[in-house]
């Protein structure tokens, strides 16, 4: 009988003679890499005399048998399905015991005593010492998080992507806690207490990570740490006794699987609206959290009121009259960039949800398209634009700015896609289009947040008639209407 022995953050498979199975095993814990085709490997090269060539299949199964502990249970349903006997030695850490304490008074009298939803995920967490957990955007996810700390008690880490949500976490668990509990480590700081909330890209700098390594997309400027600092970070990676990832849609990129594997948590979860990939990917984010204990859904908080409605209207757009083998970087540029008709509506779109008294975010993803989109749409009414290059007090003002009604609109790259709140926004213009569902969810995500009287949330998004950017579209539809069942308006 096989074999499966349990230690720290990897599972190590013995006495398995059967070859066809452990065949099944590697496919099951493989997944075909988006854009593998176009590397050199795949095409293959010889190096030193030997001809090298790769199939394009990242496998997670290693050639001793050995994987990530977040997929265990994955792997027993695997061996149950074949009809094979396993058993499992699992040489279980001893577990610290809580030391928790109660903050729903201060949460009360800070105007955010928690919704049933979140104390039931609380409830979900005290079952399981790991696991995904999905939470729509604007559903709360800081003050679960807040709740989590509370329950254990221990040594811990929040691992955030920013600086906006890096200094928006910490001031709230700072007030939840006191100051004299509360560190931050990023943008510069390294001030190291009981309950940590640190920068995935400071985190991944102390790793000896290269910046363009660390992550997958750009999150706006952060000021580099004194590398004496780094060995103190370290140290506090390998005794915390909890581990909490925010936006671990997030934990595919190099820098969450190699914190993954430089901690020995006692409990580690990942919180995201969004906990899967368009990539194939998501068996990488299984492999760091295990399953999901928690599924709540943006339309399951639009049912009962915690967020707006959304009512996303597509406008159809002419065909594309360049090259049907035109290249994706081409096709993008003529059609997105510099497409009169396109911006036309984009540009249109904006003047007209302002004038009906919605508060607008167009989201971009070129900086030269933002940069012409704001100069044609400012000529109508104020408006700011931001990039990854605009510092946090430059995202601030505008925060305010909006707020207090100063302006009504901003144009805004990436860096509005992960922990921005902004909830008065009540308008979104997907100008830059995009294949990534997770990004499209997330972009909604800001605009239907609970804010006064606000029931619903306006969206313009686009039918693109063109090569490559035809099936963007149809991915972004068909995420809204199945995963979500927002309501569309398609064109006639």
């Amino acid at each position: 009988m096989s074999q499966i022995l349990v230690e720290k953050n990897f599972c190590y498979i013995s006495d398995e003679t059967d070859s066809s199975f452990v065949r099944a095993l590697d496919n099951e814990l493989s997944f075909k890499v988006q854009g593998a085709e176009h590397t050199p490997a795949f095409k293959g090269y010889w190096s030193g005399g030997h001809f090298v060539k790769w199939d394009g299949v990242h496998r997670i199964l290693s050639a001793n048998l050995s994987f990530p502990k977040g997929l265990l249970q994955r792997v027993l349903d695997f061996y149950e399905s074949r009809g094979k006997k396993v058993t499992v030695f699992d040489e279980k850490k001893i577990i610290s015991p809580l030391g928790s304490f109660d903050i729903l008074p201060k949460l009360k009298e800070m105007g955010k005593e928690p919704y049933f939803y979140q104390l039931d995920t609380l409830e979900a967490v005290k079952k399981q010492n790991n696991g995904i957990i999905r939470i729509a955007t604007g559903g709360g996810k800081t003050v679960c998080i807040a709740l989590m700390l509370a329950h254990f008690g221990k040594s811990s880490i929040v691992y955030v992507v920013g600086t906006d949500l890096l200094y928006q976490m910490h001031e709230l668990f700072t007030t939840l806690f006191g100051a004299d509990s509360v560190g931050i480590i990023g943008d510069g700081l390294c001030e190291i207490k009981d309950i940590n909330v640190a920068s995935v890209w400071t985190v991944g700098k102390a790793l000896g990570l290269k910046g363009s390594d660390i992550l997958e997309d750009n999150v706006g400027d952060e000021k580099d740490l004194d590398e004496c600092k780094y060995r103190h970070i370290l140290d506090i990676m390998g005794q915390a006794k909890v581990h909490i990832f925010d936006e671990c849609h997030l934990a595919a990129c190099d820098t969450i699987q190699a914190i993954s594997r430089s901690i020995n948590p006692e409990h580690i979860y990942g919180l995201s609206a969004t906990p899967h990939r368009d990539d194939n990917a998501s068996l990488l984010i299984e492999a760091v959290f295990g399953n999901r204990i928690v599924d709540i859904s943006a339309s399951f908080l639009i049912k009962r009121g915690f967020l707006a409605k959304p009512i996303i209207k597509f406008l159809k757009n002419s065909k594309y009259t360049g090259d049907k083998k035109d290249k994706y970087p081409t096709v993008y540029k003529n059609y997105i960039i510099s497409n009169p008709e396109r911006n036309g509506k984009i540009i249109t779109g904006a003047s007209k949800l302002v004038e009906q008294g919605y508060q607008v975010l167009v989201s971009y993803q070129r900086l030269n398209h933002g940069k012409f989109l704001y100069d044609q749409i400012s000529k109508n009414m104020p408006c700011v634009l931001l990039s990854g290059k605009d510092s946090a007090e430059v995202r601030l003002a505008a925060k305010e700015q909006l707020e207090n009604k100063e302006i009504n609109c901003i144009l805004a790259s990436s860096i509005f896609d992960l922990g921005v709140d902004l909830p008065s926004l009540s308008g979104l213009i997907l100008a830059g289009g995009g294949k990534s569902s997770v990004r499209a969810l997330q972009r909604i995500g800001r605009v239907i947040r609970r804010h006064l009287n606000k029931s619903q949330a306006a969206i313009i998004d686009f039918v693109d008639d063109a090569p490559h950017l035809k099936k963007h579209s149809k991915a972004r539809q068909k995420i809204y209407s199945i995963e979500e069942e927002f309501q569309i308006i398609m064109p006639k």
